[in-house]
Formats: C-alpha cells, structure tokens, sequence
C-alpha cells in the first residue's frame, strides 16, 4: 500500500518544514557539536602528520592480536549465548504457560537490577578461586563426602567466567526489543501451525522466529555493542584471568602512565568503530528483506502455548537465571557488607551496618557520587530518549541522504571507547569560550552522546514493530503526523520504550570510562567512585555501595517496566 500524502510530504501547508524535519535537524545539529566536531579536532591532531602512524603504533603494541582475538571471541561467543537465552526467554513469558504470572515478566531483566560493575564484583566475591563464597560452600560440602579441594572447584577469573558474566550483562538488552515485538506480535500464524499439527517448539523456530527477525536482529546488535563497549566486567575479571579485551587496552592507554598514549587508543577505537557499522549493516539488511510480521490493528490475545512435561524445567531454567544473574551476586554484596571485611570462611558473628553508615552518613564523595549519578541518569536518560525518538520517526520517514546521514551519526558513538569521546568532548567543550570542564553538564552532555546508540537501536525496534496501516488509518481519519505519533505510534511502541528506558538508566548509572575524565571533585559519579574503592581494596564500603545501587536500579527500573506494560487503548 502506497502512503497518503499527508505522510510523505516534508513541508507544511505553509511552505514551513514540518515539526519533525525541524525536530530532526536539531537533533542533526546537536550531534554535529557534541560528536563530529569533537571527534574531528582530535582526529585531526591525531592523524594529522601521519595518518598511518597511529595504526603502526597501535599494532606494534606487544599482544595486540591475542588481544582483538580474545575479544572477538568473548564478544561473539557471549552474544550468541545472549540471543539464544533472550529469545527463549521472550517466548517463555509472552507466548507460553509456563509464566509466572506478572513476576515472570521482570525474571530475564534480573541483571539489570543489579547494575553491571556491582554484579561483577558480588560474582567475584563468591566465585573467586581460593576466597570465593560460593566455593568456600561447595568445598566444606564436598569435604563431606570425602572430596577435598584446595580451590576451586570454579573459578571466576577464567574464559568461561568472563564469557558466563558479559552473557548474563547482555541478555536483557537482546531480550527487551524482542519481548516488546512478541507482545504486540498477531498470533495468527503461530495458531495456524499449530492447528495443522505442528509441535510449540517447531513453530517457534519455523514460524516466531522468523517472524521477529528484525527484532532479533536489533537486540543481537544491541548486545554486541554492548559487549564491545562493556568495561568492568574485563577490568575486573579478564585482568585477574589474564585475558586483555580491546576496552581495557583503550582505558588503559589512555590513564596507565604519563603522557598518555593516545595516537595508539584512538587508532583501536576507529576498529571498534568499524565492527559496529558492520554489524550495523547486517542488521539494516535483514530488517530491508522483509518478510516479518508488525503489530496490526486486529488487537488479537494469543492463548498461551502448553507446554506439557516442559514446563518446570522451563520455569526452573529461569529461576535459576534469575539466581545466577542478581540473588547470588546481591546477596554476595549484602555478606560483604554487614561482615566488614572478605575472607575466605563463612563467619556470622560481628555483623553490622557500619559499612552503610559510613558509606550513606559519614562519607560525603560517596553521598554526592550517588546524588549525581541518579540525577545524571534519569536526566540523561530522558533526554537521550527524545532524541533517540526523534532521530527514528525520521529516518524511518526519509530514505534520503539526510535520513542516512542521522543514522550514521545516531549509531557512530557505539563503536568508539568512551575514553576517546571523553577526550574529544574535554578537548572540545572544556575549555574557552563553554568552559564546562568539571561540571554536571559536560557529563549529561557526554552521556547523551556515549548512549544513544543503545537508545536508537532499541527504539527503532519498539517503532518499528508498528504496521503503517495504522498511521494511514489515522491520516484517513484527519489526524496530521503529530497527532497519529502521538496518540497511536507511541502508546502501541511503549514496553519497548519503557525498556530502552531501564537499559539507559542502569549503563548511566554504572558508567565509569568516560566519567572518569570528566568527572570533577565536584562532580563525582557512583561508577567511578567504586573502582577507586576496589583498587584501594576497600571491600566492605564497595560492597556497601553496590547494594544500594542495586536497590535503586530495581525500584527506577520496576517503576518504567509496570508503566510500560499497561494496556494500551486507542481513541
């Protein structure tokens, strides 16, 4: 079907450029001052002389293929253990019996509960070789039966503990695009195969999938910008196993030793760079082919899908995730902190919450750090969703060079090191005439720039899952642009959004590369602050900090999630 008029006309009656040409434009603008303009001074003072001697100097760096190697294959290995957990986690709760009612919902989002640097650190305070709770427990049990281990018997500091930890960081944020296509998905296709005999688990893979592939495919590039950029996880854990990842080597480029070397990080971001336009090809291209199903106007409920002997291992198989993903690790956290110190033994005599008190009352960096870093990340986070909003209604509305043009730039930041932006934007908007240098506004400012990959990705999945027969309808109806985005395209797109909004607010809430440039002792942020705590091996107070980061994570994210699965009506 061929679009009305009224949809593809870009000026107003008037001859005036219509609100979202001009919306995006700003957008355009903003971006070109906040990211080319910073990028291309760099670049500039980088590549100036010799554009090849950076690349020279970064390949002549000792280690530097086992390094791409070793973090091509955690990466890849960790997000396609990611898509394979988020799709079946997605059917499970949308399209089967075996939910658990309104909790099964929250159960494969666990992780971000727990936000990404406090889950690594509870994880290595339970699955730490030789200290290791959880293995101190599994050894006194073995020793029971005549079993006895002097470490182990798992080992948190190891290649499958750090594929094990990115792949329970990253299967929220392929699981939220692809729940949000199945609850708007019409099940008459999947009721059909099954009508004719076919099994649940046949059609899933024969008709669901296949049916959501854009949605996949979106979450699965999500995920693995996400990995590439991901940075806690390999500073604590690969470190420990000896295993260098591409993000580390940037940061520490850039922060190990004076003056630093920053020819060599930024010729290693331009390689993260081109991975994400590559990835980001792939995914326009199975998303151009078609041949996937959209969220209609028939409004119809699928019945859920009976799963027979299946179901409670389906049902364990999610609890335990749930146990691996934010129990253990939370509850790791939660020992630390009321016992003060980490050993290797279970002790429950001289528990307190004086690591909460000095933490909350007594520590005042600690006090501001969470101050800032919740005011930064609902701010920024409601910021860079406009924004993100604005950038798809209007690229999925213009195939020009224009519409092209924003989302290169809405997708760039995504494969460069925010070390990298830091520099940039510092080099750029610190100094004369903004003078921003130090402030809470250069951070909001660089974490608009540093995340809208994550938002317009997972925005344009939730938008594009709505069927264009729904705006015609509208236009039909009289209503302009405005109006059908307003009152149909946005309300039928809000669990997605709602979920763009949790995975904005948790990586705000946790980022540490970039604030830890830009942060000033004015402005310190939670992320920051708790790798200066693990470095200085204060255990309890980081312990401390986790779970009350962990408690605000949950409450700001339980909040959007309920908000964004109300039902919808359209009149």
């Amino acid at each position: 079907m061929t679009g009305l008029p009224t949809l593809s006309i870009r000026r107003g009656e008037r001859g005036w450029p219509r609100p979202t040409t001009m919306s995006a434009l700003v957008v355009g603008l903003l971006l070109a001052a906040l990211l080319v303009y910073p990028l291309a001074r760099l670049i500039y003072e980088v590549f100036g002389a010799d554009p090849a001697a950076p690349f020279r100097k970064a390949f002549a760096l000792p280690g530097t293929g086992a390094m791409l190697l070793h973090t091509v294959l955690v990466v890849g290995v960790a997000t396609v253990c990611s898509v394979v957990v988020a799709v079946l986690f997605a059917w499970l709760n949308e399209r089967t019996d075996a939910r658990l009612g309104a909790v099964t919902a929250l159960l494969p989002l666990t992780p971000l509960l727990v936000p990404p640097l406090a889950g690594t650190i509870g994880w290595v305070f339970l699955g730490a070789d030789r200290a290791g709770l959880l293995n101190v427990v599994l050894r006194d049990a073995l020793d029971v039966v005549g079993v006895h281990l002097d470490s182990g018997p798992f080992n948190i500091y190891s290649g499958y503990g750090l594929v094990f930890l990115y792949t329970l960081h990253i299967v929220p944020f392929v699981y939220l695009p692809v729940s949000a296509a199945l609850s708007r998905l019409d099940p008459g296709l999947e009721e059909a195969s099954r009508m004719c005999g076919v099994g649940p688990w046949r059609t899933l893979l024969k008709v669901t999938v296949p049916a959501i592939r854009p949605s996949i495919a979106a979450g699965a590039l999500l995920g693995a910008v996400i990995g590439l950029a991901t940075f806690s996880i390999p500073l604590i854990v690969g470190t420990g196993a000896r295993i260098d990842v591409l993000a580390v080597r940037i940061y520490r480029l850039l922060t190990n030793g004076f003056p630093p070397r920053t020819e060599e990080a930024v010729a290693l971001s331009l390689i993260l760079l081109v991975a994400v336009v590559i990835l980001s090809l792939m995914q326009r291209r199975i998303s151009v082919r078609g041949g996937h199903a959209m969220i209609g106007g028939k409004g119809l409920r699928a019945e859920p899908v009976g799963l027979g002997r299946a179901r409670l291992p389906a049902r364990l198989f999610m609890l335990a995730f749930v146990a691996a993903s934010c129990v253990l690790p939370f509850l790791g956290l939660i020992y630390v902190s009321v016992l003060g110190r980490w050993e290797p033994r279970l002790r429950l005599d001289g528990l307190s919450l004086k690591a909460y008190r000095t933490t909350l009352l007594d520590n005042p960096r600690t006090q501001d750090a969470l101050t800032n870093s919740f005011v930064l990340s609902l701010s920024g986070t409601a910021v860079v969703l406009i924004v993100a909003v604005v950038a798809v209604n209007y690229v999925a509305r213009n195939g020009g060079w224009g519409g092209r043009l924003l989302d290169i730039l809405a997708k760039a930041p995504g494969g460069l090191s925010h070390l990298v932006l830091a520099i940039a934007i510092l080099t750029a908007l610190a100094g004369p005439p903004l003078r921003l240098g130090g402030g809470n506004t250069i951070l909001l400012l660089a974490f608009a720039v540093f995340f809208l990959p994550q938002a317009y990705v997972a925005t344009g999945s939730a938008l594009g899952q709505i069927a264009p027969e729904l705006a015609e309808a509208s236009a039909t109806s009289g209503a302009g642009p405005g109006r059908t985005f307003a009152r149909i395209t946005l309300p039928l797109a809000r669990p997605g959004l709602s979920g763009a909004a949790v995975v904005l607010f948790v990586l705000m809430m946790s980022e540490v590369t970039g604030s830890a440039l830009l942060s000033g002792t004015q402005s310190p942020v939670v992320g920051f602050v708790m790798i200066d705590l693990w470095a200085n091996g204060s255990f309890a107070t980081i312990a401390a900090l986790g779970v009350v980061m962990t408690v605000v994570t949950s409450a700001v994210a339980g909040f959007l999630l309920l908000g964004g699965r109300k039902s919808v009506s359209l009149r």
